[in-house]
């Protein structure tokens, strides 16, 4: 008897210990699995970028914000190549990217080829969705995963205006979108998308402590991106306005382009160019404005069109007043007239002298820090809520 009792006793023992031991497996088990599910892989597709651009900025600063905030997401970039020309990949340090190469010369061939590499690094890498940061990579993006049989969904994230950019009817071919500028948003629902298929998000803007002032004795503008005298950017109207200003005014330009000869050579002409002064491309304009400007009455734009301007947010975050047109993406979502800015149309450069005159003149303009708070929507918080919103990031 003591020995049947000793076995019962052993073997209750022995049960207990593999009932603890297949639990602590279960357990380890789901925990795995929820990480599993838990986890994203998203693959961002477009075209080859310059490294220069706001797309570039604002691809960059999406992946880090959720890296910092330990989403668990696992993201890279495919890059569709046309040409050899020598890429710039430092915007690139740090971030997953690999570039699928075509030299194709017809163009529907040349997609049809990039969505048949791309459909075989579907199969292999999985994800769990697709990001398209231009119009034809969301025509590529759905035409690759049909081709690898999956049905991954498709997030279409344009950096520009959908009424001006190249095929911009490609975007329908995505199923959800990323839209950054309420004016993109409406181009999406009068094209027949639904509203619940669209994320208004817009772009991000980093805060910061410090407050450009303005100056006392004179109105210092500035203008920050690429030099484009017409379409576009379109500088000449800028000039034009500036040209029949009376007062103290100059205005400092930074960026690049091939157009500065002809803005030179048009400032002469309007015998404004020693009020211009030239900076050039900077690798950190705000640094540089802030170190070497020093002081700023406005940011001026004059767009034709864009998606979602940046430097008008960026400008705002310094406390600097923007004057704008009110092209049809963009502007207005960031410039709440009289609080941190003004808009006026793109067709009536009239308005714009008008506008630059009572600045000149010493109209008052809002103090700094209400400028700061009218863009609170789009500081790096809120931006991060929306898009882990938007693409169902726990």
């Amino acid at each position: 008897m003591p020995f049947i009792s000793l076995l019962l006793n052993e073997s209750v023992v022995f049960y207990r210990t593999i009932h603890l031991t297949l639990g602590i497996i279960l357990i380890y088990d789901l925990f795995f699995m929820e990480v599993k599910i838990i986890m994203k892989k998203i693959i961002i597709v477009g075209y080859e970028l310059s490294g220069f651009g706001g797309t570039e900025t604002v691809c960059k600063k999406c992946v880090a914000l959720l890296s910092q905030d330990s989403a668990d997401v696992d993201i890279s970039f495919i890059f569709f190549k046309e040409n050899k020309n020598i890429s710039n990949d430092t915007w690139l340090k740090g971030i997953k990217f690999k570039r699928i190469f075509s030299q194709i010369r017809n163009p529907t061939l040349r997609r049809i080829h990039f969505a048949f590499q791309f459909s075989m690094y579907i199969k292999q890498e999985n994800p769990d969705l697709i990001i398209a940061i231009s119009t034809r990579g969301c025509y590529i993006s759905n035409l690759a995963r049909k081709i690898s049989f999956t049905k991954i969904p498709v997030f279409s994230w344009i950096h520009l205006s959908l009424y001006s950019a190249y095929k911009a009817i490609f975007t329908l071919k995505a199923d959800y979108h990323l839209s950054i500028s309420s004016g993109n948003s409406n181009y999406l629902i009068n094209n027949g998308v639904h509203n619940n298929k669209i994320h208004t998000i817009f772009n991000p803007i980093s805060r910061t402590s410090i407050i450009i002032t303005r100056p006392k004795n004179i109105s210092r503008f500035i203008y920050v991106g690429r030099i484009i005298a017409g379409e576009g950017k379109n500088l000449q109207s800028m000039f034009h306005a500036l040209s029949q200003i009376k007062g103290r005014w100059e205005l400092n330009i930074l960026g690049s382009g091939d157009d500065v000869g002809i803005l030179q050579s048009l400032a002469a002409d309007l015998n404004i160019e020693q009020k211009i002064l030239w900076h050039g491309w900077q690798v950190n304009p705000w640094d540089y404005i802030v170190n070497s400007i020093k002081e700023v009455t406005a940011l001026l734009l004059t767009s034709t069109h864009e998606g979602l301007p940046m430097v008008l947010g960026e400008a705002n975050s310094y406390g600097i007043y923007c004057v704008s047109s009110d092209c049809k993406t963009g502007p207005s979502d960031i410039i709440q007239n009289s609080m941190n800015g003004v808009l006026y149309p793109v067709d009536r450069p009239d308005l714009l002298v008008n506008i630059l005159q009572d600045i000149v003149s010493g109209k008052p303009l809002p103090n700094s820090i209400d400028i700061k708070n009218a863009i609170e929507k789009f500081y790096d918080d809120n931006y991060l809520s929306r898009i882990k919103s938007a693409l169902n990031i726990s």
